[in-house]
């Protein structure tokens, strides 16, 4: 009985961020990044407490969410500009 109280749960949470990931990823420049580390780092931390329910439904729902999170977070961190490249040196441009 628990477990079918736990998926009643978890099936509507994946749905609803699945839907903040989509609405999030659309978004341009500044704003994307905001709102992707924003929803990110609130995925990580239900998908980290949800670890407390020691049963495997929650802990693998709690996987699935901090997967999205980590992936929010890489979609935060990417650049706007990107034209400069931390490994691109002038010298490789004028070569002597």
């Amino acid at each position: 009985m628990q477990t079918i109280i736990e998926l009643a749960i978890l099936v509507p949470l994946f749905i609803l961020f699945y839907q903040f990931y989509s609405y999030s990823i659309t978004s341009k420049g500044v704003e994307r990044q905001k709102k992707c580390t924003v929803l990110g780092i609130v995925s990580m931390t239900i998908g980290i407490a949800s670890f407390a329910g020691h049963s495997a439904t929650t802990v693998f729902g709690g996987l699935v969410l901090m997967m999205f999170g980590f992936r929010l977070i890489a979609h935060g961190l990417d650049r706007i500009d990107k034209k400069t490249y931390i490994d691109h040196f002038d010298e490789d441009d004028n070569p002597h």
